[in-house]
């Protein structure tokens, strides 16, 4: 058993279960075209006894943020179905972490996951189970983003279900050619929620990266030959809910960099009064043009009991002789996880685009 109290040794397939000249005999695919925008546009891999049972088009706007868009169930044998259903969001935020938050409120207790790399933040594949006592029910879950025309963006939510004496092995084979036959018809070429811009610098080293649109520049009067500084802040309802701060140094040695990290962690102390533990960096993957790096995430150890926690993550590489030292102050995710969401993912943007040469 896991923590949640679900079994871990419930299946949870992720390569194709069937030979390929097996899956036409076993399934077809529904495309869902009714919508007048072919980005709304989708095809659901179900076995051949399955049908639709429901169809929506309503619009999902900033007013109307979240609805169901089609439901295809079992038509014989035991009970199941699957859903898809529509969101928008006008953040930038990776569909994991909002999947994540989702998942969260509905009390699913999660029981396996996976976590693919794309462009426009991570994709989930994760099983769950939830529901009371004596109706439980085994769920596998995709979200895909889709850039939307009117601003932001669309996340296709796949929701295959069953009660949990039904999640057979090859129920689970069912559930997996779903998620991961899932497609979107017309994909835009755009991965991203918001517009982004540039950041170039060329001294003291040639340094290129974005970040989302909605977050704030701003240039450090320190900077010189031999450091460049900028801080990137973003606000959300009046109020600032992340910073990322990026350093470049020249002809610094890993000992001095990781004084400077800690000058930084007593300054948020001084300036702020956002006192937070030392930081434990530990080597990671190399990146872009990094021979080395480390990361390290910190909590806050000052959080008074009527506000919420910040934590600080801290990330330190090395291109050759010069070093990048970036940090993200943001609320943690148990406080505030749609401000923690939103924070991490300009962090992320940030680093996963960030070059530097000489």
């Amino acid at each position: 058993m896991n923590s949640s109290g679900a079994p871990s040794t419930l299946p949870f397939p992720v390569q194709l279960p069937y030979a390929k000249e097996e899956i036409p005999k076993l399934f077809g695919v529904l495309d869902v075209e009714q919508d007048p925008n072919p980005a709304m546009h989708f095809g659901i891999t179900m076995p051949l006894s399955w049908g639709q049972v429901r169809g929506e088009r309503q619009l999902i706007t900033p007013k109307n943020p979240f609805g169901l868009r089609t439901e295809v169930k079992a038509t014989t044998g035991p009970e199941a179905n699957i859903k898809v259903y529509l969101a928008y969001i006008s953040q930038e935020i990776s569909p994991s972490d909002w999947l994540t938050m989702s998942l969260h409120s509905q009390k699913e207790h999660v029981v396996h996951e996976r976590h693919i790399a794309q462009p426009g933040g991570a994709v989930p594949d994760v099983l769950t189970i939830g529901g009371p006592a004596g109706a439980r029910r085994i769920s596998r879950w995709l979200v895909l983003k889709n850039w939307a025309e009117i601003g932001g963006a669309h996340f296709f939510v796949v929701q295959a279900s069953t009660p949990e004496a039904n999640y057979t092995p090859d129920m689970a084979n069912v559930f997996f050619m779903a998620v991961s036959n899932f497609k979107l018809m017309h994909p835009t070429e755009w991965d991203y929620a918001e517009q982004l811009r540039t950041l170039v610098q060329t001294v003291p080293a040639k340094l290129s990266t974005v970040f989302p649109l909605s977050w704030h520049q701003q240039n450090s009067p320190l900077s010189d030959e031999h450091f460049y500084q900028v801080k990137l802040t973003k606000d959300l309802v009046g109020r600032r809910i992340g910073l990322v701060n990026l350093m470049l140094t020249a002809g610094q040695s890993e000992v001095e960099m990781r004084q400077l990290e800690d000058e930084n962690r007593l300054g948020y102390q001084q300036a702020d009064h956002l006192t937070f533990a030392p930081a434990q960096l530990v080597p990671a993957p190399k990146f872009g043009s990094f021979d080395e790096v480390f990361t390290a995430l910190s909590p806050q150890t000052n959080v008074a009991a009527d506000t919420p926690a910040q934590e600080r993550q801290v990330l330190l590489a090395r291109a050759g002789t010069f070093w990048v030292l970036m940090e993200n102050i943001r609320f943690t995710q148990q406080d505030e996880p749609v401000a923690w969401a939103v924070s991490k993912r300009g962090f992320e943007i940030v680093q996963d685009n960030l070059v530097v040469k000489p």
